[in-house]
C-alpha cells in the first residue's frame, strides 16, 4: 500500500486532533492527559507546517515535517497501547483507536 498524500494526511491528522481533544477531557488521571496533551501539540504543530505548503502540492506524497518520522510513529503506537486505560468512553476509545490505525498505516504505507 503506498503513503498517503498531503491532502489526505491533513484530514487524518485534523480528525485525530478532534478525537484526542475530546480523549483530554474524558481522561480522568493527569498521566493520560498528560500524553493526549502531548500528542495534541505534536499533532497540532504538523498540522500547522502542512498548512504553509500550497494546495498545488497535496497530492504529493506525505512526510512528517515538524519531528522526526520515528519519534510521531511511537507516539502513535504508544497511543494505540494506551487508549483503552486513558479514555473512559468506549465510544472515544473506538474512535481514537481507529484515527490512530488510519494515520499510522499512512506513516508507514
Amino acid at each position: 500500500m503506498n503513503k498517503i498524500n498531503i491532502s489526505d494526511a491533513l484530514i487524518a491528522i485534523w480528525d485525530l486532533i478532534e478525537g484526542l481533544e475530546t480523549g483530554y477531557w474524558e481522561a480522568s488521571s493527569m498521566d493520560a492527559k498528560d500524553q493526549l496533551f502531548n500528542l495534541l501539540q505534536v499533532l497540532q504543530r504538523e498540522y500547522i507546517e502542512l498548512l504553509k505548503l500550497s494546495v498545488q502540492d497535496h497530492h504529493f506524497e506525505y512526510e512528517v515535517i515538524s519531528l522526526p518520522p520515528q519519534q510521531l510513529h511511537d507516539l502513535m503506537i504508544n497511543l494505540q497501547r494506551d487508549v483503552a486505560r486513558h479514555c473512559p468512553r468506549n465510544s472515544t476509545r473506538q474512535q481514537l483507536a481507529t484515527l490512530a490505525d488510519n494515520l499510522l498505516t499512512g506513516l508507514t504505507g
